[in-house]
């Protein structure tokens, strides 16, 4: 019984730390709407069947395009960590033109902290997606 109660307790704690932390940010949703940028090179990126995202991190832009006629949205999920791994930020950018589409998105992070971003198809103003039709992310300094 001590056993049971420990690992409730300890269950309890964890689910409060990540619901604590998720919740102290307000999550960020852009529409990407941009046909150019000022960002230099190098990106960073990844492509999938269904979208494609990639990132600069001069001026932080990211630029989202839409692979795969499926009714759906090419949309872009991120997360900023500060240096001690906190999540202070974190959103989606949907590129909503259609298939073949790309366009940019400009944000403003706080540099050297890490953002993680992944690309996923999404049905506009759905937040459900398959993980599995999502791309596997990646992790830059900002």
């Amino acid at each position: 019984m001590k056993r049971t109660a420990t690992i409730l307790a300890a269950t309890a704690a964890a689910f409060t730390l990540i619901t604590s932390q998720a919740s102290a940010i307000d999550w960020e949703k852009d529409v990407a709407t941009a046909t150019t940028t000022t960002a230099s090179p190098p990106w960073s990126g990844e492509v999938t069947a269904y979208a494609t995202a990639r990132y600069a991190e001069d001026g932080d832009w990211f630029w989202i395009k839409d692979n795969a006629k499926d009714d759906k949205s090419a949309v872009v999920k991120w997360e900023l960590r500060n240096t001690s791994g906190t999540l202070v930020r974190g959103g989606s950018i949907w590129m909503t033109e259609g298939v073949g589409e790309g366009r940019y998105q400009n944000k403003d992070f706080t540099e050297g902290y890490k953002l993680y971003y992944k690309v996923c198809p999404i049905k506009w103003g759905s937040t459900w997606y398959e993980q599995d039709e999502c791309g596997v992310g990646l992790t830059v300094t900002a």
